[in-house]
C-alpha cells in the first residue's frame, strides 16, 4: 500500500519540503495549533469540544512511550495545516505489527493537495522501518470524504471495527 513517493524517516526528522510544506515530528509548541485542527474534524466527527489542556495531557503522556506513539504535523509558512497520530502495536495472533491511525486532519483550505497523503505515507513508512506488515485506520461510518480519500491511499474494508462508548 503506497500513498505518494517513497522517503526515508531520516528526512522527516529534519522536515520534508514538499514545495511549501514541511512534514515534520509534532512539537509541544504545535499543540495549540493541532487543538484547532482536531475542533474543525469534529465538523464531520461526533465529539466534544476539545481543550489544549486535554491535548497537552495526553501529547505529555505520549511523549512518555515514543515506540508506542507518533505524532507528524504539516507546516506551512510556519502554520501547522496538518497533523496525523499513530499508535504502534503487537498482538500475540497478528504478530506482524499493526499502525493504526487515530486521527488525520487538514484544514479546510489545504485539502486536496496532497498533503494527507504524504503524512499517511509516513506512518506506512514508519511501520515498515519497524517491521510491522499493516496500516489500519477507523472513521465515522458518516465520513464519506475520509473513507474515499483512504480508498485512494490503497486501504480497504478488510475488517469491521465495532466501538462502544461509555457515557
Amino acid at each position: 500500500m503506497k500513498c505518494g513517493k517513497k522517503d526515508t524517516w531520516n528526512k522527516m526528522k529534519r522536515g520534508i519540503f514538499m514545495s511549501e510544506v514541511i512534514i515534520r515530528l509534532c512539537e509541544r509548541d504545535d499543540l495549540s495549533d493541532v487543538v484547532k485542527l482536531m475542533n474543525e474534524l469534529r465538523e464531520v466527527a461526533q465529539g466534544d469540544e476539545i481543550a489544549f489542556r486535554d491535548v497537552n495531557k495526553i501529547f505529555t503522556e505520549m511523549e512518555q512511550r515514543p515506540g508506542l506513539y507518533l505524532n507528524v504535523v504539516a507546516e506551512i509558512s510556519g502554520k501547522v495545516v496538518g497533523f496525523i497520530s499513530a499508535i504502534f502495536y503487537r498482538t500475540v495472533f497478528h504478530k506482524g505489527g499493526t499502525a493504526l491511525i487515530n486521527e488525520l486532519i487538514i484544514t479546510q483550505a489545504e485539502r486536496g493537495k496532497g498533503i494527507g497523503k504524504r503524512l499517511v505515507q509516513m506512518i506506512q513508512e514508519e511501520a515498515l522501518k519497524r517491521g510491522f506488515d499493516e496500516v489500519e485506520v477507523g472513521t465515522e461510518k458518516t465520513n464519506e470524504g475520509a473513507q474515499g480519500f483512504y480508498r485512494r491511499c490503497g486501504f480497504n474494508e478488510e475488517y469491521v471495527l465495532l466501538g462502544m462508548e461509555f457515557e
